[in-house]
């Protein structure tokens, strides 16, 4: 007995120790075959068994097998790659790209993946690691530079600021020219509150919504430019969409990574102030005056440097942590995320948390079901700005006072004046804005493939948040109307919601034609719902609430605006050989926003593509790809609709009397709003569009081309109208806009060597945007959003001119240019505005050069932008307070016109004293217009990956770490702080805010420290 049980004891033994032979642990690292580039993502399986790995950051893998078995490295874009174990240790894999079909994808309509080459209209992909080389907690500003065609400009250097993105010019003269944001398939809010709380948006701009999204979540993010690629996502996707993927999970074992970044940030540039005049009124000393109009200092006197002293460095940090996987049936990807964003200002920050999982699975062999959620917390801080009674206002500070000390003993403020404005320090601890959003972001789908040619896809998702705004002005604040205590709160509560069925079929006719056929339906569902209540008068001086105040101090009021839309859709495909591609593309909605006879309009859409390079072979005119690797040839064209904003058809009803009009109209109509018009028709852009892409050298060099054209009629605008109508503003059809331009994508890698490797990428493009009709007998359309400097000047588009253009205030002349001078020989200012400036940009370009030595990595990004003028409101204030350069000039001057009652040369020297400058100079735009060309040094990134063979010691799967610097420099002829700024924020419509420097907060530079670490 004991024998035989030491014979099992024994087999048991053999079997466990031949068991514990087979299992073999392989390491090693995938990179591109030709560039040498490590290949992160890689998915890494064994034939025929479940689980699997897939490769880090840095191309690196792990994975246990058995002798015998048979390793299987799949790559989008690359011929998988099958090796056989035989023993363990380093196993380096390089996959070669599949140039034959070239399987780079876009995500294009409600979240289908399409092969690029089979696409007739112009797209481009961003990746993860392009998003994240930026480090820019705003989605939007990532995109900065990268894709051809799309400009952004970000609105201030305060946390949490807004960023404005146009692609391809603006579309609509007084609506959203802002692209449509899709996440994961469904629509997504990136609005910018224009007013909240009935603050204008230079006062409190707020935040675009896009900076909810965590950057760390993203997979990819394609651009699809024209209304061609856009078609499908109907009236909103006007403007082109930007089309996010995030995360799923794959590689089999769960993967937990974390990362984090240290930022630190200081001011990039302030205005240089005069410092020889001292606090004063037409030359003479006073003590109760606002201006530098004074005397002179005197030697050893102490010149204060009020507007520095409101600024410090600044330090953010960013924790990310995400845990993924996948089986055979099954992936998931889950997220935690935390920013805590400080300013170079105090009393403003920035914080956001978010969760993410994604999940999906396969239930059977046809179905598989999957959704994700997401939920985000944002809280903003933040300070009044756009006039000298925000944190700028040291721009009007005498320098012979020390803008610091600004509290009296009892905790009052010292004033200078009592018409003055506030002391910026005041506003900084006494007049606060803050913003609560809490948002959540649901999407579930399924795919149903009941044969092999017909596919059912589902989606429904909504898109929910609730942002709690609050405005606090304590007393003694010398605002008007406020100097008691005010407090302004709003509940904003916005969601959207939708739904999309897609029934697919495809068919084969014989080996060389393919047919696929998509019929959808589509149904968005949005509302946003604001309820707003102030409160003047604190009976509590120390106590900031609503309660606080008498009822009769108080007014409450709520809107709530809605809109629907019913869409059926149809997607028509034909390619012979994969070589020729037909695409037809129709929509037609239902908007609730319209006339009941015109709510329904239909639009199509048509594209080509044809596969050059694959055409030759098929024609045996070429052999091989070493020289002409790729060519493609495509065209487009498209006409897609737009409706209008909700409650556009019917004027709305005020519950004030209206009593600041010329005509007085009791309880009648709501003067502040436009006139409603029962007869607006759909807004139609058509556009066409032709490109080429090109790739040589065994795809080492590659270009993209495309040329577009685009005209956007029936424009709904609304059209300032006169006072006496007992309204501003009605809304109407008419007036067209034109856009064209051309857009150029270089691509290429100089050196691809086993070590090291060096890739450029350029984009550059040229837009003209150009208003070719507006109704009735005017010839511009101003926005009032976009005033500055004391109303010297305005955004506006101009007929036959340029959609962006600068509406200003100029002195008289004659039809011979000459000045037309007053009796005392001054200049006058003119009664019309006139067009003084293009803030449209000539070109733009954004060059990336990547190089990788083993491994490390060093990436950087010039920016370039050539043209483009910019209104200069800041600098306008500082001749106004008397700082400015400018202003020294405090001499005579004969100005060269006739004077104007009689006609004669003038002769009269004229003092240039504070009447002068604050009265006339002050008072005309033009020379406050200035060039906005730039080159500025983006970002300038270093990493390192953590070799393999350390990571094993430590029992890792990646470590690596990151150095960035973010704009190190910028060369400029800009005489302000930087030229690109958006004096309004992001929510301007129409015409935009952008191209004015309207006494916001400066920008900033600063670097990073990041590490991240995969288990």
């Amino acid at each position: 007995m004991k024998r035989k049980l030491l014979l099992l004891f024994m087999g048991i033994g053999l079997c466990i120790t031949q068991v514990a032979a087979q299992q073999i642990t392989l390491k090693g690292k995938v990179t591109s075959a030709s560039d040498n580039a490590p290949l992160p993502g890689v998915s890494v399986k064994i034939k025929g068994k479940p689980g699997g790995a897939s490769t880090d950051g840095a191309g690196n893998y792990s994975i246990t097998a058995q002798s015998g078995d048979v390793l299987v490295f799949s790559f989008l874009g690359m011929l998988n790659q099958e090796i056989p174990v035989t023993g363990s240790g380093m196993v380096n894999v390089k996959l070669q790209e599949d140039s034959q079909i070239l399987k780079e994808v876009a995500v294009t309509a409600f979240g289908v993946k399409q092969e690029v080459r089979g696409l007739g209209f112009s797209t481009q992909n961003v990746k993860a690691q392009d998003i994240v080389n930026s480090q820019q907690p705003n989605v939007v500003n990532a995109l900065q530079g990268k894709v051809a065609g799309v400009q952004i400009t970000n609105s201030s250097g305060a946390a949490g600021s807004s960023a404005n993105i146009m692609i391809r010019g603006g579309s609509s003269l007084s609506g959203s020219n802002q692209p449509l944001f899709i996440l994961d398939g469904i629509p997504v809010d990136n609005s910018t509150p224009v007013s909240q709380g009935g603050l204008v948006a230079s006062v409190a701009p707020a935040s675009n919504r896009a900076i909810d999204i965590n950057p760390e979540d993203i997979e990819t993010i394609t651009v699809l430019k024209g209304p061609a690629a856009a078609a499908l996502y109907g009236i909103r996707a006007a403007s082109g969409a930007i089309v996010i993927t995030t995360k799923k999970g794959s590689g089999g074992a769960a993967r937990i990574v974390y990362q984090n970044n240290f930022s630190f940030d200081h001011i990039n540039k302030l205005p240089e102030l005069q410092s020889q005049f001292k606090q004063g009124e037409q030359g003479a000393a006073n003590a109760t005056a606002l201006g530098s109009w004074g005397p002179a200092f005197t030697a050893g006197e102490t010149i204060y440097d009020n507007l520095e002293s409101v600024f410090k460095n600044a330090f953010a940090q960013t924790h990310d942590v995400s845990v993924s996987g996948s089986t055979d049936n099954s992936h998931y990807y889950t997220s935690g995320s935390f920013l805590e964003q400080g300013s170079i200002v105090d009393n403003s920050t920035f914080g956001k948390k978010s969760f993410r999982i994604n999940a999906d699975t396969k239930v059977g062999e046809k179905l598989t079901i999957g959704g994700n959620a997401n939920y985000i917390r944002t809280d903003r801080s933040y300070l009044s700005q756009g006039s000298f009674n925000g944190i700028m206002g040291g721009l009007s500070w005498p320098r012979s006072l020390d803008m610091k000390d600004y509290l009296n003993p009892d905790g009052s403020q010292k004033i200078i004046n009592s018409t003055g404005t506030d002391n910026p320090f005041w506003t900084i601890n006494k007049k606060p804005f803050t913003s609560k959003v809490n948002r959540m972001i649901v999407q579930g789908n399924l795919d149903y493939n009941p044969f092999s040619f017909l596919n059912f896809t589902y989606r429904i998702g909504t898109d929910y948040y609730t942002e709690n705004f609050k405005s606090v002005r304590m007393p003694g604040t010398l605002e008007p109307n406020v100097n008691r205590g005010s407090i302004i709160q709003s509940v904003a509560n916005n969601q959207i919601t939708t739904s999309t069925a897609i029934l697919t079929g495809k068919k084969k006719i014989g080996a060389e034609i393919n047919l696929s056929l998509s019929v959808g339906n589509n149904i968005e569902v949005s509302s946003l719902q604001t309820s707003t209540a102030t409160a003047l008068n604190f009976i509590d001086p120390t106590f900031a609430s609503i309660n606080n105040s008498k009822p009769s101090d108080r007014t409450t009021s709520e809107e709530l605006r809605r809109r629907r839309i019913f869409s059926w859709f149809g997607d028509f495909n034909i390619d012979w050989k994969g070589i020729a591609y037909v695409n037809f593309k129709g929509r037609n909605d239902w908007s609730s926003t319209l006339p009941v006879k015109d709510r329904s309009f239909f639009y199509p859409s048509v594209s080509a593509a044809l596969i050059v390079t694959d055409l030759l072979k098929e024609m045996g005119a070429k052999s091989d790809d070493r020289v002409f690797s790729y060519g493609k040839i495509r065209a487009a064209y498209s006409n897609v609709g737009k409706d209008a904003s909700p409650y556009s058809l019917t004027t709305s009803l005020a519950t004030l009397t209206n009593d600041f009009t010329i005509n007085p109209r009791g309880f009648i109509i709501n003067s502040n709003n436009a006139f409603g018009n029962p007869l607006l028709v759909p807004e139609f852009t058509r556009a066409f569009e032709v490109g080429a892409d090109l790739r040589f050298i065994k795809n080492r060099l590659g270009i993209d081309v495309t040329y577009y054209f685009s005209k956007s009629d029936n424009q709904i605008l609304q059209l300032r109208t006169p006072p006496s109508s007992g309204s501003f503003l009605a809304t109407l059809n008419g007036g067209s806009i034109r856009n064209k331009g051309i857009e150029v994508i270089l691509n290429g890698r100089p050196v691809a060597g086993d070590d090291f490797k060096w890739s450029i990428d350029v984009n550059f493009a040229h837009n003209t945007s150009v208003v070719k009709a507006l109704p009735a007998k005017i010839d511009r359309i101003e926005l009032s959003d976009a005033w500055a400097a004391s109303n010297v000047a305005q955004g506006a588009a101009f007929l036959n001119g340029s959609l962006f253009g600068i509406n200003g205030n100029v002195w008289k002349r004659n039809a011979q240019g000459q000045l037309l001078l007053n009796n005392a020989g001054y200049p006058q200012v003119q009664t019309a505005l006139a067009n003084i400036g293009d803030r449209n940009p000539d070109f733009t370009m954004g060059i990336t050069n990547t190089f990788n030595y083993k491994d490390f990595m060093f990436s950087f990004m010039v920016d370039v932008r050539s043209g483009g003028q910019v209104f200069n409101a800041t600098e306008n204030a500082l001749v106004r307070s008397g700082l400015s350069l400018k202003t020294l000039d405090r001499g005579t001057k004969v100005f060269d016109g006739i004077i104007e009652s009689t006609g004669v040369q003038n002769t009269i020297a004229v003092p240039l004293n504070q009447n002068y400058y604050q009265t006339i100079y002050a008072n005309q735009g033009y020379d406050f217009v200035e060039d906005g060309s730039w080159v500025r040094l983006r970002y300038a990134t270093l990493s390192y990956n953590m070799p393999t063979k350390y990571l094993g010691k430590l029992k890792l799967k990646g470590l690596s770490f990151t150095v960035t610097g973010r704009n190190l420099l910028l060369i400029t002829d800009y005489s302000g702080v930087d030229p690109e700024v958006s004096g309004s924020g992001a929510g301007v419509g129409g015409t935009g805010s952008f191209g004015f420097d309207n006494l916001g907060v400066p920008a900033t530079r600063g670097f990073d420290l990041g590490l991240k670490l995969t288990l």
